[in-house]
């Protein structure tokens, strides 16, 4: 079997809602569909969703990158030798994850299908059917908005994820305490900062962090403030996740050996693939330290194969943000996820699992519009 095309398709779609986190508001998602297809008829598919906050990348730049640069390396190759097929990409494509992480899932996605195995037998093998996910309550300024949308995700989920540091601290902290007081005590919340607060704020926080009940801060302090984490970590009065820290394996390996934080995001998106995903989660298992599986709220592609990366971890720290698709007005898989008792199946077909609809991939293609 040889690689004889590699395509990308870059969609126009929109979000159902806006969706604000950190410095950003996010209404329209610039995704591109990576296709490579063999010399026996099997496509695999891949997705990628370029975000600023996270990337340099673009949809323009993720489509030329896979025209001038992957496409060359890979056109004739055997998928079979998906490590050093990725090697030789990192020779021809650099700071781009998310492109690399793309072509890494339609790779996956060609051998599982090719094979007629899941992605996560590629992967290890898979230690659950389903994964526990949480819902996502955007910031906004108006406490009622973020309480709404609380309450009625409470009713589906039983982990809800909020974010902070875009306000002033102490109303962004009052915020957190109204959807508190709103969704009651069985609900378990965290709050995702975006490394938006100092070491000052921090310790102004964390006396109502524990009164209202967050049972963990994802990235509370920007990278470069890291040291400031390690002694709240050592003191362990509260999980800290590190997201924006950890955006290549290295990174997860400097943060698990310097003990600033007590969980690692391992999104396959910015870590720029999920080979390099399963990697950072390995050396975080091996050094004592969570994990959780992320993602940059991508459609259902990318989403299939954030299921399938947390199938494949033997343990996960927290829910997994693998909701995605419920986000979008548009849809290019099937079948759709189903949120069942907070949890999400595992996609039990070859490959990621899904069907992608092609004809709505050309509908949706953004050249086609302009």
């Amino acid at each position: 079997m040889k690689i004889q095309s590699v395509e990308a398709v870059p969609l126009t779609v929109s979000f159902r809602t806006a969706f604000r986190f950190g410095t950003t508001d996010r209404t329209t998602s610039p995704n591109v569909v990576v296709i490579i297809r063999s010399d026996d008829g099997v496509a695999g598919y891949g997705e990628a969703c370029p975000v600023p906050a996270f990337t340099g990348e673009t949809q323009k730049s993720v489509v030329e990158l896979v025209e001038q640069r992957v496409a060359p390396t890979l056109i004739g190759k055997d998928p079979g030798n998906r490590v050093r097929l990725l090697g030789d990409l990192e020779r021809v494509v650099r700071s781009a994850p998310f492109t690399v992480a793309a072509v890494d899932t339609a790779l996956l996605d060609l051998l599982g299908r090719a094979l007629q195995v899941p992605v996560h037998t590629l992967l290890g093998g898979a230690c659950r059917d389903r994964t526990e996910v949480h819902g996502s309550v955007g910031w906004d300024e108006d406490p009622a908005k973020m309480v709404e949308t609380a309450v009625a995700q409470s009713q589906t989920y039983r982990w809800l994820k909020l974010y902070a540091g875009r306000g002033e601290i102490d109303a962004d902290l009052d915020r957190l305490r109204a959807v508190r007081d709103a969704v009651g005590p069985d609900i378990e919340l965290f709050v995702d900062i975006n490394g938006m607060w100092t070491p000052s704020d921090l310790v102004r926080a964390l006396p109502r962090v524990g009164e209202i009940g967050l049972a963990m801060l994802e990235q509370p302090l920007p990278p470069a403030a890291a040291a400031f984490q390690h002694q709240l970590v050592g003191d362990l009065r509260i999980d800290i996740a590190a997201d924006e820290a950890v955006r290549t394996v290295s990174d997860a390996a400097r943060v698990a050996r310097e003990r600033t934080a007590t969980v690692i995001n391992v999104g396959h998106a910015k870590l720029g693939g999920p080979t390099a995903a399963l990697q950072a989660a390995q050396i975080a298992a091996g050094s004592g330290v969570g994990v959780m599986v992320g993602s940059v709220i991508e459609m259902g592609i990318a989403t299939a194969m954030g299921l399938q990366l947390a199938a494949a971890l033997p343990r996960l720290g927290y829910p997994s943000y693998l909701m995605g698709p419920l986000k979008y007005r548009q849809q290019i898989t099937e079948p759709q996820i189903e949120v069942l008792d907070g949890h999400i199946a595992v996609p039990r077909g070859p490959g990621l699992g899904v069907t992608v609809d092609e004809n709505e991939l050309r509908r949706l293609d953004a050249r086609a519009r302009s």
